[in-house]
């Protein structure tokens, strides 16, 4: 294999940790993640009701607590106490939605990079948008990515430096004017999108293009074309 290939290979994103195998947004998930050598780690940032950073993926904890209540509702000392993690498991081996300081901290010290996610409610409280920005700078490799542009916006207004990017989609997306999402430096989009017009309007950007959405079993994850910058993949051992 040449030394040009091996440089330009794609990172790979342990997409909410190595969920694959672990319950979603857990050290538990992050710590496989680490140990499966993955480059980095994709998560999800929401904020309780006081304002903290927590990393989960749903605004309602039904899901993954089997309790009918918001994050956003919540003070960070009474999610502390909620039990996540698979149905039958939770109530006597579940874990606890940890901080973003505490993931951000974590990927420092094993040197993985950090895809950070903003979920809705940054979106709703913009306000404390500098404090989370504050602490994934934390990290040598952060960016943080969102399906909601205005989101990314604020932040790139707020902290210049701080790679962004955006969570495309095939119908609310603007594929005719890529060059108007000036704000990003990079694309995240579902491998569904690795087609005919979306492939050649992200090429011709020339902004960052992660896919993800990947099994490792795709054939394209074998011999990955140069424009593909990341994988972010539940997977991250059938990359490595």
């Amino acid at each position: 294999m040449s030394t040009k290939y091996l440089m330009s290979n794609p990172m790979v994103f342990a997409h909410r940790g190595a969920s694959g195998v672990c319950f979603e947004n857990t050290m538990q998930a992050f710590k496989e993640a680490a140990r499966l050598h993955a480059d980095g780690i994709e998560l999800d940032v929401q904020l309780t009701a006081d304002g903290v950073p927590v990393i989960v993926h749903d605004m309602d904890l039904y899901r993954i607590s089997g309790i009918r209540k918001l994050v956003s509702d919540l003070h960070f000392s009474e999610l502390q106490h909620i039990n996540i993690g698979n149905k039958f498991f939770r109530i006597f081996k579940g874990h606890r939605i940890p901080t973003l300081q505490e993931v951000v901290s974590f990927c420092e010290l094993k040197r993985l990079a950090l895809n950070i996610e903003l979920k809705e409610t940054v979106s709703e409280r913009p306000e404390l948008l500098r404090n989370i920005i504050d602490i994934a700078m934390l990290s040598d490799s952060v960016h943080l990515s969102s399906f909601d542009p205005e989101i990314l916006r604020k932040a790139k207004a707020l902290e210049p430096s701080i790679e962004t990017a955006l969570l495309v989609k095939r119908t609310t997306t603007d594929w005719n004017c890529l060059e108007n999402y000036d704000f990003v430096d990079g694309f995240n989009f579902h491998k569904r999108l690795l087609k005919e017009p979306y492939i050649g309007a992200m090429v011709a950007s020339g902004k960052k293009m992660r896919v993800y959405g990947v099994t490792g079993k795709e054939a394209i994850t074998f011999q990955p074309p140069p424009y593909i910058d990341g994988w972010i993949t539940d997977f991250p051992e059938r990359f490595k």
